[in-house]
Order: structure tokens, then sequence, then C-alpha cells
């Protein structure tokens, strides 16, 4: 094994002392001289020695030639006998650092591409220093053993639930082979999109280490050091000191001084009724993770649109939709560690999921320079308005407000159609009734029955909104038993009695209406205004909450509740895969209580509050206008419309998903076959489809089944899947679904990644020492270890080779004078003359 195998070709010098002596013996000529018999019958005599003499002294000529062309090559020797020689056995354990900051590519004080086509980033600078590693062990005496593991896929497996060292390594104890092959898997690997520390890598090496017998082991981190993981790295120290007693542990720093990094952390659309035809508004949040600022950065925007023109995917193209660039936005200054969102419109008139992609400039840190969102965009839909109104008159004053505001006609589309209908709808209304309707507005009901809030509980818990305007006509009790009873979550509190507001000196100079802790919620429009914008609201009295008090449950109640809400749990967890990027929660429990609007005396008027997917607005008024003006203040317009686009956004499609969770879709039996193809998204076409058939499922009370496509990364990981990383990539990627009735039907999705590793500030050597205390460590830069692996695998070696070749040298020398012919020394009184030539 040579270090510089192209230097291999100096042992041609070998055949230089070989090719002297043949061209000597051909200047050899035959001449008579009768002085030289006397001379050729004592070579004759001794002919063999002077042969012997002369083949020993071209063999050590050859010899050091040989040994000079072998120390320029770097001859590393023969490990493979060594080894057998040696006896002892080291085990190398070699964790890489792969979080998705590793793709940093700061520049280095040395920029590291090998023959491999490593690229400079500190991911590349790790495996680098894996092969580094691996030449050298190569060469060194002794059994090794290599075992890699990368950090993203030990949190993958503890997070599925193993704690097998074995299930997270790429290598596992395998034996160093002379040909250096084992790493070749390793060494094709990338940066994983995912966010991480080694934490899991650590507790999954100690349990490996403690399990693998060896005379020496040695632990070597490869990594980039940052803050946020190193800066407090109690957790990293206590997994350490699991680490068995006599591990030597090495610390390969990979990363070089931070660049300029800007990110997107964010692209979500707002919270609105998303309808086609209907322009959505868009934020993007950029987040400058530098220490200087930055100036006139362009943030371009664009749109895929998946229409009823794309049948199919097309494979040579990024996207199988139709691409449209909106204008570039342009973030004038951004101070370090400053954040900015930035708003654009999208308007698309044609239904369905549709994507949207904003990118940043390419700086030190590519994966976090473009970010994605899905928009489902649906047709408009109906909401149900139940109103009591005296006299039976559906198009009352109460249902007016509500209707009106939804739907107030002439050229503006709001995406709703209201429904309006009397409170006898609801004693019949089943789930499936309420289930036609995106929003579901009571105003002023009396009472509300048992099987009514049963299917209002089911109706919520599954993503739909419900909005209550409690005026005069309710019975306390009635709401209490119905909405709070048998474990129903509907209302935020029991309701009590109605309380007059007072006019005393505390409230007598504050508007009627005071905006609450969490009137962002539903009324972030008025903010900036505050309580000057309710000036013109007055408000007599209300309903009050005890928010604290919880309704005694009925002992012989609750069993079909019960039932009920198993088989609503099953159905969620059918439901289309986490929120990702809005992250709601799929319990049937009550959500934390937000005071959205309170009363000048403190009270609350106005409660939001989360039921499992969907949401409830609690008001603790009337619209008929016995108790409050504010139906007829353009306050209560602004407010309307951001209740309906809340309740809407519960059962809105999820916009993204984080890449290391499970990648789910959820279709009807009815509509769609079990085949279907997923394509990964790809910065270069052509882009590979992957083959996926789905389950299906019958959850309890569902009128029929589904089918559920679903592939969770982690169990992938634990059953040692090849293909993992194209599930994990960050994008849009596609479903082709096959329709029953032979058609395809082609839908984005999108993958995000983790806000946190975008932060590329680095902890100091000295500080991460400290903090791991007593654990001993040491530091060393990636190219000082490159360096030092370059010469340790072959030090002893050419120390040897150095001095057999001075040895050689002597030994040259004392032949060529033993091979010479010599005179004795000269006498005064009888001069002679004697005759010198080399043998050769």
């Amino acid at each position: 094994m040579f270090l510089y195998p192209a230097l291999t070709i100096g042992f041609l010098f070998v055949a230089v002392p070989l090719l002297v002596h043949l061209i000597n013996m051909l200047r050899h000529r035959r001449r008579q001289w009768a002085a030289m018999d006397f001379l050729l019958q004592s070579y004759r005599k001794q002919k063999k020695w002077i042969r012997l003499r002369q083949l020993l002294l071209l063999l050590s000529r050859i010899a050091v030639a040989a040994l000079l062309v072998a120390m320029l090559c770097g001859w590393t020797g023969g490990g493979r006998a060594l080894q057998m020689l040696g006896g002892t056995t080291t085990h190398h354990v070699v964790i890489l650092d792969d979080s998705y900051s590793m793709g940093d590519s700061s520049f280095a004080s040395t920029p590291m591409v090998d023959n491999t086509g490593l690229a400079a980033t500190a991911y590349g600078r790790s495996l680098g220093a894996l092969q580094d590693l691996t030449r050298r062990l190569v060469a060194d005496e002794g059994n090794h053993q290599l075992t890699v593991m990368r950090a993203s896929r030990a949190a993958m497996t503890v997070r599925a639930g193993s704690e097998s060292g074995d299930t997270a390594a790429d290598l596992s104890a395998q034996t160093i082979s002379g040909d250096g092959k084992l790493i070749n898997r390793v060494m094709s690997t990338s940066v994983s999109p995912i966010r991480t520390d080694i934490g899991a890598a650590l507790d999954l090496a100690s349990e490996l280490i403690s399990s693998t017998p060896a005379d020496t082991t040695y632990l070597y981190i490869a990594s980039d050091f940052r803050e946020r993981d190193w800066g407090s790295a109690e957790r990293l120290a206590a997994s350490l000191r699991k680490m068995p007693a006599g591990v030597a542990i090495r610390m390969i720093d990979c990363a070089a001084t931070p660049s300029a990094n800007l990110a997107v952390t964010d692209l979500t659309p707002v919270q609105d009724v998303w309808v086609a035809g209907v322009p959505v508004v868009v934020n993007a949040t950029v987040k400058n993770f530098s220490a200087s600022p930055a100036k006139n950065v362009p943030l371009q925007t664009r749109v895929i649109r998946y229409g009823d023109d794309v049948i199919g995917v097309d494979a040579t193209r990024k996207y199988s939709g139709t691409v449209e660039s909106l204008p570039t936005m342009m973030i004038e200054s951004l101070p370090p560690g400053g954040q900015v969102t930035k708003s654009f419109q999208v308007f698309i008139t044609q239904t369905g999921t549709h994507a949207v992609e904003v990118s940043l400039p390419e700086d030190s840190l590519k994966i976090d320079n473009t970010r994605s969102c899905t928009l489902p965009l649906t047709d408009a839909e109906k909401v149900l308005i139940v109103s009591n109104e005296s006299g039976g008159d559906l198009q009352g004053r109460s249902a007016y407000h509500v209707a009106s505001v939804l739907n107030p006609g002439s050229q503006v589309r709001i995406g709703a159609v209201p429904d309006v209908k009397p409170p006898s709808f609801l004693r019949s209304a089943t789930w499936e009734t309420l289930a036609a309707y995106r929003a579901i507005y009571l105003v002023d009901l009396p009472e509300i029955n048992r099987n009514t809030a049963e299917a209002l509980q089911r109706y919520v818990q599954r993503g739909g909104g419900l909005a209550m305007f409690l005026g005069s006509e309710v019975s306390a009790t009635s709401y209490n038993e119905s909405l709070l009873g048998d474990q129903r979550t509907l209302l935020p509190g029991l309701l009590t009695e109605i309380v007059p507001v007072g006019n005393d000196g505390a409230v007598k100079n504050k508007a009627d209406l005071q905006l609450g802790e969490a009137s962002q919620t539903l009324l972030s429009p008025l903010q900036s205004a505050g309580e000057a914008a309710f000036a013109l609201v007055g408000l007599t009295q209300s309903w009050d909450l005890d928010l604290e008090a919880e309704l005694d449950a009925d002992p012989n109640a609750g069993t079909n509740l019960e039932n009920s809400a198993e088989a609503t749990a099953d159905e969620e967890s059918n439901v289309s895969a986490s929120a990702g990027t809005r992250g709601t929660s799929n319990s049937g429990n009550k959500g934390p209580i937000r005071r959205v609007l309170d009363r000048a005396d403190g009270l609350p008027f106005v409660i939001q509050h989360d039921v499992g997917r969907g949401r409830v607005v609690t008001v603790l008024a009337g619209l008929d206008g016995q108790w409050t003006n504010w139906p007829g203040d353009p306050t209560f317009v602004v407010f309307l419309l951001q209740t309906n686009a809340m309740l809407w956004s519960g059962a809105s499609p999820p916009t993204g998903r984080y890449v290391d969770e499970p990648l789910t879709r959820v279709v009807s039996v009815r509509q769609y076959t079990g085949d279907a193809a997923y394509v990964p998204p790809t910065d270069e076409p052509p882009r590979v489809s992957i083959d996926i058939n789905a389950v299906e499922t019958q959850s309890e009370g569902a009128s029929e089944p589904t089918l559920r496509f679903e592939i969770a990364p982690e169990e992938m990981v634990i059953e040692g899947e090849s293909n993992v990383d194209d599930w994990l990539r960050p994008g849009i990627s596609e479903w082709s679904l096959i329709r029953s009735d032979g058609s395809t039907e082609v839908s984005p999705t999108v993958g995000v990644i983790r806000i946190g590793e975008s932060d590329l500030k680095r902890a100091s050597s000295a500080e991460i020492s400290q903090s791991l205390l007593p654990t001993e460590v040491k530091f060393v830069s990636s190219d000082a270890w490159s360096d030092e692996n370059q010469v340790a695998g072959s030090s002893t070696l050419m120390l040897f080779l150095l001095g057999l070749l001075g040895l050689m040298l002597a030994a040259e020398q004392a032949l060529a004078y033993w091979a010479s012919y010599h005179s004795k020394p000269a006498v005064a009184s009888s001069p002679t003359v004697s005759t010198r030539g080399s043998a050769l």
C-alpha cells in the first residue's frame, strides 16, 4: 500500500544500476598482451569469488534505489501480515454529525476537495476525516474494527422506540480490510435535512462499545460544534459520562468561521377562507443569522398551479404544475439577528391544491434559503346559521347580522354560502348532517338537547368550527348540561348568570368593550387602534362564565359519548398528516381558553378555545340589539370575518409537514384506487417516482372505509430501508393518485425543515472541554487531523526504512571498496606500478 500511488513509477529507477553494469560489460575489448597472461591466470583462480562480490555490490545498489523510491511513494508496509502478528484489537467508533448545519460551506483555511469529489462543506470535511482515519488503520499493526454512526439516523432510531446501536449504525464493528472499500457507502451520503444533536448517537454508541470486546477503544466525534448544541452541553456531558472507562475521545472540528447566512424561517398562508377566486395573503419570514447586517436582499416568489390541465407527473421537469413567477420583493435592511415578515397576495381561480415557494440568494447554508407551502383552495362552501327569531322569521335581525357579513352580495366574494335554519333543524341533526357545513353559527337558542350536543362535539373534534351567541333566551341549565355534560367541552366554562355592566368610577371612562389578552387571534386588524375602536359600542349586560368550575358528571350518562369519542379518536388518526407548519391538536380535550374581548369591568365577553381539531367561539350576548349595539358597529364586521376565517381553518388540510414526520394521505375508497406514486423533490430532473400501496381502514362509526397511504421515515430506518433519504428531502413533492374512473390526479405536498440549525455561531473548544469535565476530550481541526493521519500510519515504518537506507548505503560503500583492486603501500627502494579498476 502506498500513500502516493502515482509515484510508484519511480521503481523503474531500480533498473539503473543493472543498466550501468551491462553498459560497462559492453565496453570490454580483448587485446593480446603477454604481461596480462599472469593476471588472467590469477583471475581464473578467483573468478567465482570476484563475481560474488560484484553481485553483492549490484544488489546493494538496487536495494538503495528501491528504498529511496519506496520512501518517496509513502510505502505503508504489509499491513495484513502485521495485523496477524500483532494480536491486539482496537475498536474505532466514529459519530458523524450530519444535521443540516453541517452543510455550511463557509470558507475554510484549507478548502478540501479531494479525489472523492467532496465539496468544501463541514460534512464533506467530516467524511474526509473518516477517509483519512481508514487509510491509516489499513496500514497500522493489529486488528482494527470500525463503527460509523450518523446523528440523524441515531435520533430517528431512538424516536422510533429502538435502543439498538446496530440498527442506527451504517457500519457496526466491521473489520477493516486492506482495500479500504468498507466506507464506500458512507462516503456516498450527504448532509441530512434533520435538525438534531448527537445525544442519541452518543447513547447508542455507548451501548455498542459496551457490547463489543476490544483491547482499546477510540471515540471520534466529527461535528461543527455550534453554540446552540454545545454552548450548554449538560445533556451531552451526561451521555459521555456513560461511556465505559478507558475510551479515548477525539473531537474533530469540521467547521470554518461562519460566513453570512439568511434563512426563510416561515411561509404560511394567512388564516382565512381559502377559496378559489378569492385572494389569499401569504406571509414569508426571513431571519438574519449573521453577525453583520444584510442589505438589499431579493426575495423571489413563485406559484405552482396544479389545475385540470395537469393530468400526470412530468418527470423531465422540476414540477408538473405550471410555474408562475410573482414580483420579487426586496428586503432593504436586516440587522444581525433581526427578522422581517413580507406579505404578498396569491390569486388562483382553480380549485385544488397548489404550491407557493419563496427563495433567497445562495449563501453559506443552502438548505434554508428556500421554503414552500401548499395552498388548498375549495369552492364556496355552506355555513349553517341557526337563529331563534320570534314568530319563526328566519330572516330576522340576528340571522341577518351574520348572513349579511358572510355573503354581502354584489361583486364581493367571501366564499361562504349562508344557510339559515330554524332551531327545529338541530333536533334531528346527526354528525353526517352537520359535516356538510364548513362552520356553524348558533344565535340565541333557548336550549340544546344532548343528541344535538353529541353531534356538535364530534363535528368540532374533526375540524369543524362553531360560534355561539348567547342572548336573553338562553337557558343556562340546559347549556351546561348538554354542552358540558358527559365529558363534552363545547363551552369554555359554566354559564352562571346575567350580569349588568356597572357604571362606577373604575369603568366610567373606559369603552364598554376592551381588547383581551388573545385579541390578536380574532381582532388583529384593530390592534393598532386599541380600545378607541370600540368607542361607539354600548353594552348593558351579558352572561358570566365560571371558567374554573366543572359540571358534576351524571353517573348514568356518558356511555354513548364514550363510544363516540373512541370512534372519533379512530377517525382522527386517519385524517391527513400532522399540520407541520400549523400545529393542530388531535385531542378531544378542551384546549387553552383565550379571552378575545372583555367588558370594561374585567368580565369576559368573547372567548375562544379549541376542541380536538376544531375551534369554538363563544359570545356572551345576543345579536337582537337588546343588550348591545355591537352588531351595528363596523368592528363587528371585522370580528365576524376573522372568526369565520379561523373556524374554517380547523378543517383545512395542513400546508406542510416536517420532513422527519410521517407522510400520510387519506382518500375515499369510492373515488380512488389503492395504487399511487410519490415523486420526491429534486434540484435537477429527471425525477424518480416511488410506488406506494394504500391500506384500507374502517373506523368505528364511519359510513364508509378509507384508503390510507402512509410512509414513516423512522420505521424505514428501523427496517434498514436504503431509500430513506428520498422521503426526507425538503421541498415540493407530488402525489400521483389513480381515480376510480382510471384518470390520474396530481397534487403537491410540501416537506419543510425544522428551524434552529441556521444559527451558525460556534462554541469554543475551551468552553466545551470545561463543560464536559471530568470527561477528558482532545480537540483537533479537520485539517490537522488529515495531516496527522497522512503520516501517522507510516511514521514507524519510515524511520525503519530510513535506518535501513543508511545501512544499505554503508554496505554499498564497503562492498565497493571490497570489490575494487588496491595496491600495497609503495616502497622507496623498489617503486612499483599498481592498477586499480572498479568492477562496475
